[in-house]
């Protein structure tokens, strides 16, 4: 692929990643608090997100098999239909949903393995290690700026319209978006690999750069398990609003516009680990804030402060992890199994942290939250040293 091929399909790449993330979050800030609202409790949604992570890594193995035969765009669009189905399930079941919390997860977990895959193949090969920063520093930004208006306009259209019709109309928008994504991924096409399908040497490898990167990713996954839906659940039970929510995200969607802006300036793989490890001191210390209170202001300053945090640690990390897939020769013919064998990680952490959060609320109701809260904040940490570990073999 020449270079200016590899720029427009890039540029086309970034568009289809626009309208995913503006449907994503015009709806994704509202669905768990759509079960919540229905159930007023953490068990539908933790049983939802756990069929949900379950899903995407035997997805993810799927695809790496498929996606040798196929053209890897198809898997991408593939992805996106099933956020189509999604939504489309609220639109049918309606306040029935929450009998279909595992099945809902289920379809969640497709979209998001066909996706998600498809996306991470996509940017492989649109991407060098000289512009990886950049790419993601620049998605960054998108998802920031759709935030600003997406999750405001959607607490407002929710708040305004009686009962759950907002909820039905903000979902009904983001399957419109979705097919969109859909349409304009028509235009981007991938040659099969001939080649046998093999991730088990990926798995337990002997590569101490590549096992120590599936291991940061381990971290990176248990944290945003539950920071994903908490945060959010939080705000709502502190205001009963779901327009204050949207003003929340608003608000903290401008410090990550501005953190991925310098990011995109200044990271680079010699200075990576760095702000990954200014990312998790910052993340630790502003755990101690919710622990001092839980109420709407200590919520927005952790949103702001710890939304800075999370992309110190997650742009890098991001970066890093296609660096060192690169450094293997064989590369271009095995991306997809190693993009399999990540998400094996990525998958234990997700679940592990959930049933963690589960076992908490159980037995120390009170405190579980806030205990959490401090563990997740130290996962950072295990990101930064496994990524220091294989920096060294990472040339910048």
């Amino acid at each position: 692929m020449c270079s200016m091929d590899k720029k427009k399909l890039l540029g086309r790449f970034i568009l289809t990643i626009s309208l995913f993330v503006a449907a994503s979050v015009l709806s994704d800030t509202f669905v768990n608090i759509y079960l919540w609202r229905l159930n007023s409790g953490y068990l539908p949604i933790t049983y939802y997100m756990i069929a949900c992570y379950a899903t995407v890594p035997v997805v993810f193995y799927m695809c790496g098999y498929i996606g040798m035969k196929i053209d890897r765009t198809s898997l991408y669009i593939i992805g996106i239909a099933f956020y189509v189905a999604f939504y489309f399930m609220v639109l049918l079941f309606r306040e029935h949903i929450t009998e279909h919390v595992i099945l809902w997860g289920f379809v969640k977990g497709l979209a998001m393995g066909f996706y998600w895959f498809g996306y991470h193949v996509l940017t492989f090969d649109f991407t060098t290690a000289n512009d990886r920063d950049a790419f993601y520093a620049r998605t960054s930004i998108i998802s920031g700026a759709s935030s600003l208006a997406g999750p405001f306009i959607a607490g407002f259209i929710i708040t305004v319209f009686p009962s759950f019709t907002g909820y039905y109309i903000i979902f009904s928008c983001s399957a419109v978006f979705f097919i969109s994504a859909a349409i304009l991924s028509y235009a981007m096409k991938s040659a099969p690999i001939k080649k046998a399908y093999k991730i088990e040497d990926l798995v337990f490898s002997k590569d101490v750069k590549w096992r120590d990167t599936m291991i940061a990713y381990f971290f990176l996954s248990g944290r945003d398990a539950i920071s994903i839906f908490l945060i959010s659940i939080l705000v709502f039970k502190s205001t009963g609003s779901e327009f204050t929510l949207g003003k929340f995200s608003m608000t903290v969607a401008l410090a990550t516009i501005l953190t991925a802006y310098l990011l995109a300036k200044f990271s680079k793989p010699s200075t990576r680990d760095r702000f990954v490890l200014t990312g998790a001191v910052i993340s630790f210390l502003m755990s101690f804030l919710l622990v001092y209170k839980i109420n709407f202001y200590t919520l927005l300053a952790y949103g702001i402060i710890g939304a800075i945090a999370d992309y110190l640690v997650r742009i890098p990390i991001s970066a890093h992890a296609l660096d060192v897939i690169s450094l293997d020769a064989n590369a271009g013919e095995r991306k997809m199994e190693y993009i399999v064998a990540r998400d094996i990680p990525v998958a234990i952490g997700r679940i592990t942290m959930l049933v963690v959060f589960v076992t908490f609320l159980r037995y120390m109701p009170e405190a579980g939250i806030k205990t959490i809260i401090v563990i997740i904040s130290t996962f950072p940490f295990g990101v930064y040293f496994f990524m220091r570990n294989k920096q060294r073999g990472v040339k910048g």
